[in-house]
């Protein structure tokens, strides 16, 4: 970026995150973390990246915004206790990013890992109709985000998994061996 364009100082921003890992037949786990500026153009230069790597990522995205004003004073923090990791402030950054959650926003992440419908229904029924967000289609069954509440009864469930401030599927880039 030029000295003389516009910058748009946030006060939260979401992540995409590409993960490759073992269990997808992969030699080694990987993490790509990218902080959303323009969703489509960012979204797609990930792809590619994933794509030119090789091998079985998939995509995600923060449920949460994550606060910048926190994640700059941890990483101030970090770089006066640790000064030799002054060469690698872009990981850092997005390091601290996903640690310093939004509380504009608190929304949960339910992780569905089943394939039956009525097992769905009966795990989708148990979160308030005006809770619900968004429903997302994964290849182990389906995330469901909603807004915060409380969850006990949904968790009992065995299939279903919440997770506070996790990341929801996007897509799959590349195929598993047959």
């Amino acid at each position: 970026m030029a000295n003389h364009e516009d910058r748009f100082v946030r006060e939260s921003v979401h992540l995409l995150l590409a993960f490759k890992r073992k269990k997808f037949g992969n030699k080694c786990n990987e993490c790509i973390r990218t902080v959303i500026k323009d969703y489509e153009l960012d979204l797609h230069l990930l792809e590619e990246k994933c794509k030119k790597l090789g091998g079985i990522w998939r995509i995600h995205h923060t449920v949460n915004a994550r606060d910048t004003e926190k994640a700059r004073i941890w990483l101030i923090h970090k770089l006066i206790d640790n000064p030799e990791f002054a060469g690698c402030i872009d990981s850092l950054w997005r390091t601290a990013l996903l640690q310093q959650e939004c509380k504009i926003e608190n929304k949960f992440l339910f992780d569905i890992d089943t394939a039956n419908y009525d097992k769905l229904i009966k795990a989708i029924n148990l979160i308030p109709m005006e809770l619900r967000e968004s429903r997302i289609e994964t290849p182990n069954g389906h995330h469901i985000i909603a807004k915060a509440f409380d969850s006990r009864k949904i968790c009992k469930l065995d299939y279903v998994t919440l997770i506070r401030d996790g990341y929801y599927f996007i897509k799959q880039i590349g195929e598993k061996n047959v």
